[in-house]
């Protein structure tokens, strides 16, 4: 009797083996015991908190502080933009008020008293980064900015950014407004989902219409790496004193997009080396592998106030590197630089037993072992 249930247990086994290829998941089976692959860990970045997500698996591969406020600078926009895409209408005229063409810091020139598209100010806010256009839009939108930063706030809630208030349109430093690295990603990822928002984030040069006097106006993009990264497809870049450089960025490779959100960055131009580092990491590092992953600990470059540890959150289908499996690891810091004291390794068990390599060989893995338990 052990016998034959034994042989109708691996016939329903086998039927089921034959039918994976069909099958919409990955096959998956224990690790092998004697693998040691050197684990690459998160890139060293100067950035005081960052996120880097990729939409193909809806995972967060690796974050830093990704949940503490911080001041934001122009990344503001984003939001800005998304409001006056989802609430108005390209060919709105919008008339140039006198707060607004004197709003300072980085403008397309506006000039009081003059009348605009609406399409020409979201493209002046998010390619040249336009304070004034941000702030026209904001009169249109809200009548005033602060009845905008309402109207911001209030959508900023229905997304689930939790640990995000605004208080203007354009993100110059004031009190009470912030935002953090997820929250970002957020309202990133939300505006990359509409056409008109990626058609404007990804161009590289925009015309102005002239000034009443008829002087031209043209800008290009503030967000360099659209040039020179494969793949780069936006989103916003951000500086002000408090903030330091901030980075919402967008890349896809192969149907494959990635964003990488940084606050806080330290050095010239370090937002996109910070951001770009973090892309080669997921392009190069992460490939696709069905596996499942541990926390990491990781400490970034610059010592900061009450560190702890980072952790690279994935789920058993998330996209990541093979070598990443089972191993603990710090990466180096660059030349010359001290690294901090390392942080408590995490211990992780895996599987002893030899893994098979193949569909058929699977099989016979596991069908070897229904029938040991079947045997007398």
């Amino acid at each position: 009797m052990k016998n034959l249930a034994g042989s109708a247990a691996l016939a329903v086994l086998t039927v089921i083996v034959l039918a994976l290829p069909a099958a919409a998941g990955p096959l998956v089976f224990p690790l092998h015991g004697q693998d040691g692959f050197p684990h690459s860990g998160p890139p060293p970045v100067t950035a005081a908190s960052w996120i880097l997500y990729d939409e193909m698996s809806d995972s967060v591969l690796a974050s830093w502080e990704a949940d503490t406020p911080r001041p934001m600078a122009s990344i503001t926009k984003i939001m800005t933009v998304m409001l006056a895409l989802e609430e108005g209408d390209l060919d709105d005229d919008v008339t140039i008020s006198e707060e607004a063409a004197g709003t300072g810091g980085q403008e397309i020139g506006l000039v009081a008293g003059e009348t605009v598209k609406l399409a020409a100010l979201v493209r002046a806010a998010l390619i040249r980064s336009g304070n004034d256009s941000a702030v026209a839009i904001a009169e249109h939108f809200g009548g005033s900015v602060d009845g905008f930063a309402a109207m911001m706030n209030e959508r900023a809630a229905e997304l689930g950014m939790e640990n995000t208030r605004f208080a203007n349109p354009h993100g110059l430093d004031a009190p009470g407004h912030y935002s953090s690295a997820r929250d970002m990603l957020i309202v990133g990822r939300q505006a990359m989902s509409m056409p008109e928002f990626v058609d404007i984030a990804r161009s590289r040069v925009m015309v102005f219409p002239d000034t009443p006097n008829g002087s031209a106006r043209m800008a290009t993009n503030t967000n360099r790496i659209l040039n020179s990264y494969t793949g780069s497809i936006g989103v916003k870049t951000g500086e002000t004193p408090r903030a330091g450089l901030t980075y919402v960025g967008a890349a896809e490779r192969d149907g494959r997009r990635l964003f990488a959100v940084v606050f806080g960055s330290v050095g010239q131009r370090a937002h996109f080396a910070d951001a770009i580092a973090l892309f080669d990491w997921a392009y190069e590092d992460l490939r696709i592998n069905g596996a499942l992953m541990t926390g990491i600990p990781y400490r970034p470059v610059a010592a900061r106030v009450e560190p702890s540890p980072l952790l690279v959150e994935a789920g058993v289908e998330a996209y990541l590197h093979a070598a990443a499996q089972g191993m603990t690891g710090q990466p180096p810091g660059p030349p010359g630089e001290p690294l901090p004291d390392p942080v408590p390794a995490v211990d992780i068990t895996r599987h002893p037993d030899p893994a098979p390599d193949s569909i058929l060989t699977t099989a016979t893995y596991w069908l070897g072992l229904v029938a040991g338990v079947f045997d007398d």
